[in-house]
């Protein structure tokens, strides 16, 4: 079974900007990757079957439009160090004329998504295209817990010293 993101929370950081027009970014995987609906824009997907989509609001224009969606990946990690500009080469899925892209992304990793628009102007604006980079099958909530509880340990740590310091001088 796949599930959406279920709630109502729809922050800016869920909004793609393209050509002048806003779209917001949903994303679908198994509920048992993600335990039953977490919004993509707060937690990053799983590896599997992933599907990303762009709904379009009811003030866009996109409906006149062509969206072309490429999902990539780097060629290595040197690139990604080195040459991260150039490092998404390999692609994974594409769509034409979409908004949906869906994929199984087996490893871990860095990978990143191209969101077009075709134009027939003779000179089409750079604004028609956008490329934003997400992680794969990385425990983000689960990491950011254990540096917070490593936090709170240290700060127990140091404040214990401190209080020994202080009760060593009294005597």
């Amino acid at each position: 079974m796949l599930l959406a993101h279920a709630g109502v929370d729809h922050g800016d950081n869920c909004f793609v900007h393209l050509a002048g027009m806003k779209l917001r970014l949903g994303g679908f995987q198994a509920e048992s990757k993600i335990g039953g609906g977490k919004h993509f824009c707060h937690l990053f997907p799983a590896t599997g079957e992933v599907i990303f989509t762009f709904d379009a609001l009811p003030d866009s224009q996109l409906k006149q439009k062509k969206l072309n969606l490429k999902l990539l990946a780097a060629a290595s990690v040197w690139d990604i160090l080195f040459d991260f500009d150039n490092s998404f080469k390999q692609t994974l899925s594409q769509a034409d004329n979409s908004l949906t892209i869906k994929h199984t992304i087996p490893n871990m990793g860095l990978y990143a998504m191209q969101v077009s628009l075709q134009s027939d102007e003779l000179e089409p604006s750079i604004n028609n295209s956008q490329r934003f980079v997400f992680l794969v099958g990385f425990p983000i909530i689960k990491i950011l817990v254990l540096i917070g509880f490593g936090f709170v340990l240290v700060l127990a740590y140091v404040l214990l010293k401190q209080l020994q310091a202080g009760a060593a001088k009294k005597h």
